[in-house]
Order: structure tokens, then sequence, then C-alpha cells
């Protein structure tokens, strides 16, 4: 199932067949047909091994063999076809049920993949040594076919795609874009047989033709090179150069330094304990923080989590010699025991992209990003649709300066890509509108005192609360997601609290939005407002069952008085019909028991009644899928916290519950409440079981963790993060990582380097 996905050594060859199918026996063409395979000519492969299973079908060894050469050059839909007659046959053959399965999911056959790698588990021999290993692999497999099940909840309407001309594209493989300046493009192509950096810029809609730049003409020793990275002053260039020795890639990172401004030196290759021994070292991205230069690259060397794993070193900024810290590995927040690939790092937003076949995902490998640096990093999250797509999606960079980003893909692309067999790259837009809205807070009676100070500002999307400040100087900037309804409220002791709207929808382009406010001192004391006696005047309490709902008045008017409801009673009774009346098809409401929440009256409820048995009839027999825990095992969990420590779950902090809004959180726990100052109420996610001392919480972080992943990841609390308690008190801030090193070697200080004369571990 693992498979080592080096972008840079990919590459198929496609060229004609000759009549050799139609006028030589099939044995010889067996033996044409193996001699292809072994050279890696895996397209004649196919078609011989096909042409010969089509003349002596009572061979289906041959159709397998079609189908796994398919397999290799991701040609997925022959691969569906030519595996389709072997594909229950997993004791004759190796897996074929299982590639069958992967292929209808990269064809987009989600369903039907989803079917298929339950059955192929569902048959496959527990006594097998790999069981529990491709067993684990279907679980995650199915998970993404509902993923990619649900397109529509995890698609961004605003990106657009386009996938850039015949100029940049081949029918080879392009891959590993680096954008840069005046709409320049740097990228990796095998269009000349062995992989080449090319570089081209963009004119309008145009780009010009492709040169390979003079900084690596006669420089290149190996016979391929690319995906490379820039310094941030464009003084080093780090990049991949491979050999394939026994037809297997032997990668490793270099580094090219900045003579003049014409020329550039030889590569240097990386120190080995960087460039380990026996290990694929590749896919370079350099980022400078303060006075370091940091180094994410990717590699499959010992101490990893599995496959091909993502590392960093650092070296300070402006160092002449290649001096590096000891690589170290960016731990379980990124890496699985799949394949995570080419990172690039937005200095902007601190984030990591990356692609990953380890984690829930649409196709193979998927886009997804992590908030952090080094050894600190969020849950990672799943970018979705439209930049992940049933096939491989990987190489994400954005550039500000191109408006956008860019990304390779397999995909198809309507009438412009029509195979899977080769890489291409895309460039992607986002229409996203930026509103910013700031301003100063004063004192509404001495406006010239400048700003106050000890205010504080909560901003809430839809009565959820996104942000809370405490400004010791009264000047405030949020930035607003497009398409959302805000309400900033502001307060201060001694001073009236003062709120105010904006509804993002309302603009058609980005904009800084000034407003000021000028807190205003009570004149007349007020009264206090029972919010819950209000509550409990316009739906009397006694409606506390489905079984005696309370028809709720049309018209904002006490039924017992016919008087207009005013004030706080206007603003619950608005409030309950939007919000529950509504939603009733009766527009009837009741109490969820004494003291219950209110819900809305959704008709009677047919008492089950057992369907008439027709005699010799026998009823259908449904195939039962394997119940799959909707949440990954990313994170360990056997770490039993101690007596007395739990983990839960922050999903919001909102004004005002609203049931609906959390019914996707049902399937993975049950919902506890906190009741904080100025009537915020927390709502967390715990376990539906008690721990065995009795405490709501989980037991284990990393069950925490995992929860987490899959809230963050399925559902639209996208902020939500994990609190630790103790003897019932939240310790420290909430987190979205497990942070602290694995064991006692990662446990290291950033400043030890060594020389390049170091000979490893």
């Amino acid at each position: 199932m693992k498979k080592i996905y080096l972008t840079l050594l990919l590459s198929a060859m496609f060229v004609g067949i000759t009549n050799a199918q139609k006028t030589l026996p099939w044995k010889k063409r067996l033996k044409m047909a193996q001699d292809f395979e072994k050279v890696g000519d895996y397209y004649q492969a196919a078609v011989y091994y096909e042409g010969i299973y089509a003349e002596k079908n009572d061979k289906p060894e041959f159709t397998y063999k079609a189908g796994n050469c398919y397999y290799v050059l991701r040609d997925y839909d022959n691969t569906v076809k030519a595996l389709e007659p072997v594909k229950d046959q997993n004791d004759a053959y190796d897996k074929p049920g299982y590639k069958y399965a992967s292929a209808l999911k990269q064809t987009g056959q989600a369903e039907k993949a989803k079917a298929a790698f339950s059955k192929f588990i569902s048959t496959y021999s527990p006594d097998k040594d790999d069981y529990k290993a491709l067993k684990e692999a279907c679980e995650n497999e199915i998970k993404g076919c509902d993923f990619a099940l649900n397109e529509k909840t995890h698609t961004n309407e605003a990106i657009k795609i386009e996938l850039l001309d015949a100029k940049i594209n081949s029918n080879k493989t392009e891959f590993a874009p680096i954008p840069f300046d005046n709409n320049v493009i740097y990228f990796s192509s095998l269009v000349s047989g062995t992989a080449k950096i090319y570089r081209s810029q963009r004119n309008g809609d145009n780009w010009t033709r492709p040169q390979v730049p003079q900084i690596f003409e006669g420089k290149m020793a190996k016979p391929h090179f690319g995906n490379g990275s820039f310094t941030e002053d464009n003084q080093h260039f780090y990049f991949t150069q491979c050999d394939l020795p026994d037809k297997k890639p032997s990668c490793a990172i270099y580094v090219m330094n900045k003579i003049s401004a014409e020329e550039w030196s030889d590569p240097v290759m990386l120190p080995n304990y960087i460039n380990e021994e026996g290990a694929n070292t590749t896919h370079p991205y350099v980022v400078t923080t303060d006075d370091k230069e940091i180094l994410y690259f990717v590699s499959d060397r010992e101490g990893g989590r599995g496959g091909l794993d993502i590392w960093f070193t650092t070296r300070a900024v402006g160092s002449s010699s290649n001096n590096f810290t000891l690589p170290k590995n960016l731990g379980r927040n990124i890496n699985t025991s799949g394949d995570e690939i080419t990172p690039h790092y937005d200095k902007a937003e601190g984030i990591l992209y990356f692609s990953s076949d380890g984690r829930v995902s649409a196709g193979g490998l998927d886009v997804f990003k992590s908030k952090g640096e080094k050894l600190q990093w969020e849950v990672a999250q799943n970018l979705g649709f439209p930049l992940n797509s049933s096939a491989d999606d990987l190489y994400y960079t954005v550039s500000e300066a191109h408006g956008g980003g860019y990304f390779v893909s397999n995909r198809l692309f309507a009438l412009k890509k029509s195979a899977t067999t080769d890489d291409d790259i895309f460039y992607f837009g986002e229409n996203k509108i930026v509103v910013t809205i700031s301003g100063m807070i004063t004192d509404a009676n001495y406006p010239d005192n400048g700003a106050l100070s000890e205010v504080n500002i909560k901003l809430f999307n839809e009565d959820e609360l996104v942000e809370e400040r405490m400004l010791s100087i009264a000047d405030y900037r949020f930035k607003l997601a497009p398409k959302k309804t805000y309400t900033v409220e502001i307060s201060k002791e001694g001073y009236n609290v003062a709120s105010f709207d904006v509804n993002t929808s309302d603009f058609v382009h980005s904009e800084d939005v000034i407003k000021d406010i000028a807190l205003e001192t009570p004149t007349v004391a007020t009264e206090e407002v029972d919010w819950d006696a209000v509550k409990a005047r316009i739906v009397p309490p006694e409606y506390n069952s489905r079984d005696n709902p309370y028809p709720f008045p049309y018209e904002p008017i006490d039924p017992i008085t016919g008087e207009a409801y005013e004030g706080p009673y206007l603003e619950i009774y608005n409030e309950i019909k939007a919000d529950v009346a509504n939603l009733s098809t009766e527009s009837k409401v009741y109490y969820d028991g004494p003291d219950g929440e209110l819900l809305p009256f959704m008709g009677e409820v047919l008492s089950n009644v057992d369907p008439p048995v027709e005699e010799n009839i026998d009823p259908p027999v449904e195939e039962i899928e394997p119940t799959i825990d909707p949440r990954d095992d990313i994170y360990p969990t056997d770490d039993v916290a101690p007596e007395g420590t739990v983990y839960i779950i922050q999903v919001a902090a909102v004004r005002r519950y609203k049931s609906y809004k959390y019914e996707d959180l049902e399937a993975i726990g049950q919902l506890a409440f906190e009741d904080i100052e100025d009537g915020i109420r927390r709502v967390l996610v715990v376990p539906n079981e008690l721990t065995d001392d009795n405490l709501e919480g989980f037991k284990s972080k990393g069950d925490a963790l995992n929860t987490l992943s899959y809230i963050m990841n399925n559902t639209r609390f996208e902020n939500a993060f994990v609190i630790k308690v103790v003897n019932g008190e939240r310790i420290g801030e909430g987190f979205r990582g497990w942070d602290e090193p694995e064991d006692a070697s990662d446990v290291f200080d950033d400043e030890e380097s060594v020389n390049e004369e170091y000979e490893g571990f």
C-alpha cells in the first residue's frame, strides 16, 4: 500500500505498439511483455499482457499483470478494467482487490471504492502477516471515501484553478513549481527524459518557452535534478540530485551559492548527517526566521514514523559553511506511517503545507496544512476541494507576488488533461474579499483624552465567540472572513456596553474599515434583565415534553394580555421564532424536560408497526459493512493521564446555544457546557462514558487529539482545541498538537551543530 512517491523520478514511456500483437504467437508476445516490464516500459508490457489475456482468457494471471502495470503507471481507468476479473483472487495474486479498490477511489468512484475496500479486508486472511497493516489502511481509505462523498461540505467556492499552458505542461511529468519575482516561475520537468529545472516568465495569459537556467549549465553531476528552494535573499539555492542505480532512486540535497550577479558556485552536497547513506533525501524548502535558516526536507532515513517523513535542520543566516544542526523529525502532528512530502512553509501565516497519503484523503496524496514551526505544530487539516481531488495533489506553494499559488496534480481537467499518468502544474487564485475593521475606543464625554485603557472587546460570529481581548490601550483591529455576520462588543467597568454588527457579504472588494467607538457612561441605573424569566413568560415552563408542545404565537403579542412584546420580551420572542419555532413543521416548541433546552416540535412520531409477513418470501440479505470509528489513531492512546487529570475539547464559546449547529458532533461524543462571565457558555466535547475515576473527559491525551483531528477535518469547528483539566481546574492554554518530544533523543539544543566531517548518529 505504502508508496515511496518521488515525483522527481516518475516517468512513463508511451511509444507505438507494433503489429506484433496480431502476428506473433502468444508465448513470444509474453516474452516481449516480460522484457518490457523488466526494463520499466510498463505501458508496452500492459498492452501486451492485455492482448494475451484477450486470446487466453483462461489464464487470469495475464490480466492481473496488465492491471499491475497500469497501477504502477497510475492509469487507474485501465487498472480497474484489467483487475476486475481477478479482484477477488487475493490468495492467488498480490492483493489485486486492494489495488482495484484504490484505482476506483482515484477515478472518483468513492462509493464503489468504499464497498471494494470493505469486501477486500473482510475476505483477506487474518492469518497473513500484513493483515493488520492492511486492515488499518482499508479503514483509513474508507474514511477517505466518506470524505470525498461529502465533497460539498469541504469545498471552497472562492478558489479557481487553471492548468498552465502547453509551453509549461507536456505529456511527461512537470512538478516542483517555484514562483519568483516578475511573474517568473522555475519548475522541474521530465520532458527531455531526465529531470531538469526550467525557467519561464508569464506575459499576460502566455508563458515564454522554458529554458534551463544558465546557473545549471555544465554543473550537474547527476542525471536528474529538480525540486529546489531559494533562500529569501536569493543567495543560496537548495535542490535535489538523483541517480537511478538498479532502477531505484538514490537522491540527495545539494546547495549552490551565489558568487556574483552572473555567477553561481558548483553544487555542494549537504553533509552526510543530512543526506544519510542508504536513505533518499529530497524536497528541500528553506525559510529564514530571525537569524536562522530553517531547512525542511523529506527523507526515509532511520528514526522516522514510516515511509517518507518531513524533517528539519538549521544553520546561521549568512553562514559560509554547511554546518547545520542535527536533523529532527517534525513529529506525529505532521508525519504518519505513510508518506509526507513536498513541504512549503508560508512564513506570513506561519503555516506548513505538505502532502500525505497517510491521513484521510480524497484521493491518493492530499494537501494538508499545520500552523507552527520546527517541533511545535497543530493538528494537520485537509485543505479540502478543489485543491484536493480523487487524484494525487502535491507541491502546494503560495505566492503573494503571483496573486495566488501553484500545485501539482495528475487529475483529469476538462478537455485539457485526459490522463492521470503524468503530473502537471496548476495555478490557483482565490477570489477572497478581506475586510479588516479597526478603530479607537474613547470616552464619549472626553474624546480628546485619547484611547481608554483596560477595555474588553469581543468578536462574535452569529453568537459564537471568535476572539476576546483585553486592550491595555484601546486600539483594536480584526481581520474578518468573507460572507459572515459579525458582532463586535465592547465593555469597560463604569461604562455602558457598546456593540455593532458587520456583514462581510455586503463588501464587493477588500476594504479596511475604520470604526471608532465612544463609550457612554450610564446616566440612570438600569435594572438587570432576568432573561430566564422573560423566556418563561413567552413559553411557559409546563410545556416540558414533546407530548405537550406549545403553539408559538405567530405575531409578537402576548396571547394572555393581548399586549405587544417590547424590549427584552421582543428580543427573546424574535430569537425563539427564528432559531426554534421556524424549524418546527407546525410552529410549535417545547422544553426537553424540566429546565431543558427549547426544541422545535417536528410532528407526531408514528409507532413502530411490524410489516405484514408474506409467506414463502425470504427477506433480502444485506451486506453489513464493518463499523469504522470516524477518528484517526494518529496519536498514541495508551498514555493514560494520572489520577485527577483529563482532557476536554472546546469547540466554541457562545452567547446563545443553538443545538442544531452541533449535530455533527454526536457521532464522536457528548456535549458538555461551562458558563463563564458575561453570559458566555463554552461548548465542550467529552466521551460518552466517564473514566475509571468517574471523571468527565478523555483520559488519554492521544484520544483527545485524535478526536480533535476528526472535528477539525470533518466539521465546521476548525478552531476547536484541547484543554487539560487537573482536579477540575483548567491548566494552561488550549493546544492543538502534541508538542513535547516523543523520547529523550528528541530533546536537543537548537544551537547544537556539527562539522562537515560528522559521520552520522
